[in-house]
This record gives structure tokens, sequence and C-alpha cells, in this order.
């Protein structure tokens, strides 16, 4: 798709998840994508996710990459930006012999409205915290089982790291790591973590190269560092990021990516509601 209608598209941010157009993806794309072996989705975002591919590549039987951009409805910035890390991408990968896919967005604003929106007050009632960034990056990893089942992909690499300098992150914790992994092997996916434990943010810039800063260079989220106190502290309870996930974010994704596979288009207005999310919040209520 080329750069003027690509930003478009992305300004328009339509639900693009299993079913793709022509003009997004050509569907002798899809057919090449099927039949090359070794290949593996790229998550790609800022330079934490392209840094994970080059590692990736050294850690696993990959032969063929897919960049992948995901868009929610919170990002700010330039979206050529990311354009360019997948050409970037795709120029350092050459040199290894692997085959780069031109990149596809995807994205289902109103699936990560189900996750991180609509129940923000049930969540801290039952919860007691609230935070998007877990759903958000459950979304991500979820939004990528269906392209991955379309073209038959078992591994899809993502950037996040437990520590950036000593620095928590909510939404990549041990334990939010471990739930991102063992909801995409319910759909037979492995989500691969090569930077898990890289907590130096000098070693990624030393992989990536060229001067990269981290947070640099990439999209904004609106809601960016909404966990941490006025003082940048980031306190949180891993039961109950546990229970957040088991009893809330894990049935609404499962059901969500699981009618996509189907064929079907998710009907948000009667999951909001659906008995079986009631059933769960109160079942977690303290």
């Amino acid at each position: 798709m080329e750069t003027e209608r690509m930003l478009l598209f992305l300004s328009k941010r339509p639900e693009l998840v299993h079913s793709f157009p022509d003009w997004v993806v050509p569907p002798e794309v899809i057919d090449e994508l099927k039949e090359t072996d070794g290949v593996a989705i790229a998550e790609i975002a800022g330079r934490d996710s392209v840094a994970a591919v080059l590692v990736a590549i050294e850690q696993y039987p990959i032969k063929a990459v897919l960049p992948s951009v995901a868009y929610t409805g919170t990002e700010i910035g330039d979206w050529e930006i990311a354009i360019e890390k997948c050409h970037s991408l795709a120029e350092r990968l050459e040199r290894h012999s692997i085959k780069v896919f031109d990149p596809i967005f995807l994205g289902a604003p109103k699936f990560w409205w189900l996750l991180c929106g609509r129940h923000i007050s049930s969540l801290f009632h039952h919860f007691g915290f609230y935070t998007p960034c877990l759903g958000c990056h459950l979304y991500f990893h979820a939004l990528r089982i269906p392209l991955a089942k379309l073209i038959g992909v078992p591994f899809i690499i993502a950037g996040e790291r437990e520590s950036h300098n000593g620095r928590i992150k909510l939404n990549q914790v041990d334990i939010a790591l471990d739930a991102y992994v063992a909801f995409m092997r319910k759909f037979e996916i492995d989500l691969l973590l090569p930077l898990r434990h890289i907590y130096s943010g000098e070693e990624i810039e030393r992989i990536v190269g060229q001067g990269w800063g981290e947070e640099k260079e990439q999209l904004e989220c609106v809601l960016s560092r909404n966990y941490q106190d006025t003082d940048g502290a980031v306190a949180y309870d891993e039961r109950a990021l546990g229970r957040f996930f088991k009893d809330f974010a894990f049935p609404v994704a499962e059901k969500v990516v699981q009618d996509y596979l189907d064929g079907r288009r998710p009907d948000y207005e009667n999951l909001r509601i659906g008995s079986f999310l009631q059933a769960k919040l109160a079942q977690s209520a303290p």
C-alpha cells in the first residue's frame, strides 16, 4: 500500500483483524505467506520491538518476517515513523538473508474499548485498581492471533522487557508477561519475548544501533504512565493483577478472538453486558 493511502487509512482506523481488503494485503501476498517456511510475525512499535526481531533471528528458526503495526485509538504522533522503521528493519535483515514482507496494519478499536475502556468503574470496584495498559498489551498480542492462524504462523515476536534500567512498566512486569504468553498458548501460538531479561537500555541501543534513544522515534499514547504516582513510583498487587487477567481480560479476549476465528464480527454491545462477564466480576469481588 502506498504511504499516502496508508496514512489516510490509519486516520480512520477501521476494524481490520482477519479479513483484509485486496488494497491492504493483496491475496497473492497472503498466498506467499502461507507457502513460506519459518515466517514470524513481528509486533513493531518502538525501539524494543525492532531489537526483539534482531535478537529473535539469532535464537529461533526464523526465515522470514512479517512486520505488523497495530492501532488502538490512543496513539499520537507520526505514523510514517512506524513505516520507516519497518523498511529499516527489512534492510537490516536482508544482510542475514531473511525475507521481510511489507508491513501490515491491523486493529479493532472496539476490542480495545471493551478490554480497556468500557468497564473502568467495575474493574476498579472489583479488583481495587485500574490501568488500561494491561488490557492494551493483551489486546496487541491477541489481535495478531487471527492473522497468525490465517497464514499458518506459529511465532509472534514482541519487545517487552521486565525492567527498563530499573524502571517498572506495569504492562511488562513478570506476572503480566507470563499472562500474555499463557493466553497465546491457548491458541497454539508462541509469543517470543527475546528481550525479557535484558534490563539495560544501553544493551538495547547496542543491538539496534543508530543512536536510537529509548521512547524516541515512535508513536506515543495519550494514556502513557497513567499507573505512576506523581513522583514516578509504581506500586501494584500481584494477586490483583492475576485476578484481572483470569477473571476479566482472558475470558473477554478469548471470546473476541474465537469469534474472529469463526468468521464472526464480535458483538461488542452484548459482550459488555454478557452474563459470563458479570459472573466473573461477581466471583472476583473482594
